[in-house]
């Protein structure tokens, strides 16, 4: 019998709670979930209270400026835990850096946080929603025609990244001809209608689009609503959320074919239960992934709602799998087989060092591979611009080029094991207090930015930033750190894991370095042709080869060498 039951005594557990939004329902049906499941525990266990303190950031951009503070405020009161919904991955990642110091464990839902120590992150499988949506609408489309796409995407956003990239590897891996027509970014009811109104515009005729993919039902609902009063009824639209109006239209047979549902208080309640397992001496699961549910108007009757618990897919979408695991090979016969991969040299992803000579992690990572398995890699040096174009010419087996480039085309394939992933960094003299959460935050500012290596381009208008210096021309990072040491520019923007890489290889430990969304994250991409006749199978080996360097350390090591972390946080 414990003291505390014996004379009343009760430990109370302090723990701080960091939502996102209260006009999202769908995010309010995940603070419901972790909610009840932690009043359920306490009910049941006097000895040992959890007391939550609930923060809510807000939307927009004042959005995350709050919960930095929020972060800031909860962090100085050196509660037991944290639990955060993060309004933006990298804007955040000061406090888990912090809290990882205070030995503060941090359970994310969601989203995870970039660089730091999550203790459980738990969210849905969005590869899967984006995949289930690509591969139902190959099945209304006829086969022999060219699928007509329009997006409405967000993808300085993880999790819509992920589900573009299920998507159109469904569609891809349903060999199914497209085109992407359009792009545009909307994730909110105001921008999803006026974005349709420029749709409407671009394309006034009937028929000119056959399919929207939009990539949650904020501005989803609000896209299909607007076209269905304008009479564009032709278009079929996949969603994802599992908002009640979009399942309401599903039903109905309005504009709305799928929308891919999340299980929202399921997530909150995993949430809940992993943190009390930490409490409790429990199993706690660093990664968890709830599946999403196919709402069709077949399937709406069998979706239990935002509050519901998960259920399993139909037979009819059960052939997807998302599961990160070892592929059986065949006994080694490759004794002396030369492959061709064409890859942009951007140091430390792959440096070039001379005729024939190569460095960087990349190159480390294929070496130690292919010394492993037998066979030989020739580097093909390319830019990014030319590598697809080299791989329809069959100039090389495969190449890796980061996501943005290949995301929306239709005649190629995108593996599963990525190479690391990129985002722009911002480089600044510590002690200035930088919270940079959109262009916004970089007005008043004298910058210098650079295309430093993988990541999207930053579109800065130097006219628009008076101050702004875009340099360019050779040892760029080094002259980026020259005019920051210097106090020529405030900040320095460019691709984060070059500027890492640079710090270390110039040991200027006195500049602080902090991840951005600016550009968004785009993961480094294995791309082969359709059909893959290379004799050696590189991306069944090269899954296996992280698989088990992740486990023994030798993926670590190499990354190490080069000044940067593991990139397993944006595996689907």
């Amino acid at each position: 019998m414990s003291l505390s039951s014996t004379f009343g005594w009760a430990k109370s557990l302090s723990v701080h709670v960091f939502y996102w939004s209260a006009k999202i329902e769908a995010q309010v049906s995940m603070r419901k979930g972790l909610e009840e499941e932690i009043a359920n525990y306490n009910k049941t266990h006097p000895d040992l209270q959890i007391d939550l303190t609930a923060h809510l950031a807000g939307d927009g951009r004042q959005g995350v400026l709050n919960q930095i503070k929020q972060l800031e405020d909860a962090l100085a009161k050196r509660p037991d835990a944290l639990v955060i919904q993060p309004t933006d991955i990298s804007t955040v990642s000061k406090a888990l850096q912090e809290a990882n110091t205070l030995k503060i464990p941090v359970f994310t839902f969601d989203q995870f946080i970039v660089l730091g120590k999550i203790t459980s992150y738990i969210a849905s499988d969005n590869y899967q929603a984006g995949w289930d949506n690509g591969s139902y609408l190959d099945s209304l489309v006829p086969r022999n025609q060219e699928m007509k796409i329009v997006l409405f995407e967000y993808p300085r956003v993880s999790a819509v990244i992920n589900r573009l990239d299920g998507f159109f590897d469904a569609l891809r891996a349903k060999k199914r001809k497209f085109v992407v027509l359009k792009r545009y970014e909307a994730v909110t009811a105001e921008t999803g209608l006026e974005k349709t109104r420029e749709f409407l515009k671009e394309f006034p005729k009937k028929k000119s689009v056959d399919v929207i993919f939009t990539v949650n039902d904020g501005a989803g609902i609000t896209i299909a609503n607007f076209l269905w009063d304008k009479g564009r009824r032709e278009i079929l639209h996949a969603t994802v959320d599992g908002d009640p109006i979009a399942i309401e239209a599903i039903k109905q047979k309005k504009l709305t074919v799928i929308d891919s549902a999340q299980f929202c208080a399921e997530m909150g309640r995993e949430t809940a239960r992993q943190l009390i397992a930490h409490f409790t001496g429990g199993s706690v699961t660093a990664r968890k992934l709830i599946p999403t549910f196919p709402v069709t108007h077949q399937t709406a009757a069998n979706f239990t709602g935002w509050m519901g618990p998960p259920v399993a897919p139909p037979k009819d979408f059960s052939g997807f799998s998302n599961e990160n695991r070892i592929i059986p090979i065949e006994p080694n016969k490759l004794k002396g087989t030369v492959i061709r991969i064409g890859m942009a040299p951007h140091c430390p992803y792959l440096c070039e060092q001379g005729p024939g000579q190569w460095g960087g992690y990349v190159y480390e990572i294929l070496k130690d591979l292919s010394e492993k398995m037998n066979f030989k890699v020739e580097l093909v040096n390319l830019s990014n611009s030319e590598l697809t174009k080299a791989l329809k010419n069959r100039q090389v087996n495969y190449i890796i080029i980061p996501s943005y480039f290949v995301r929306y085309l239709s005649d190629i394939t995108v593996y599963g094991p990525k190479l690391g992933v990129s985002y722009t960094g911002a480089l600044f003299t510590p002690g200035v207090r930088m919270h940079l959460v959109d262009k916004e935050s970089l007005s008043d500012m004298r910058i210098a930015f650079a295309k430093l290596g993988q990541e999207s381009d930053l579109n800065l208008d130097p006219e628009e930033f008076k101050k702004s210096l875009k340099i360019d021309g050779a040892d760029v990072a080094d002259r980026m750190i020259k005019a920051i040491g210097e106090r020529r520019v405030d900040l320095a923007l460019g691709d984060y894991n070059v500027l890492r890489y640079t710090l270390l290889r110039r040991q200027q430990l006195n500049l602080e370095l902090q991840p951005t969304s600016l550009t968004g994250f785009n993961t480094l991409s294995l791309v082969g042709p359709p059909e893959d006749n290379s004799p050696v199978k590189l991306p069944a080996y090269l899954q296996n080869w992280l698989i088990n360097s992740r486990e023994n350390g030798r993926l670590d090591k190499i990354l190490r060498k080069y000044n940067l972390p593991d990139w397993s946080a944006f595996n689907h």
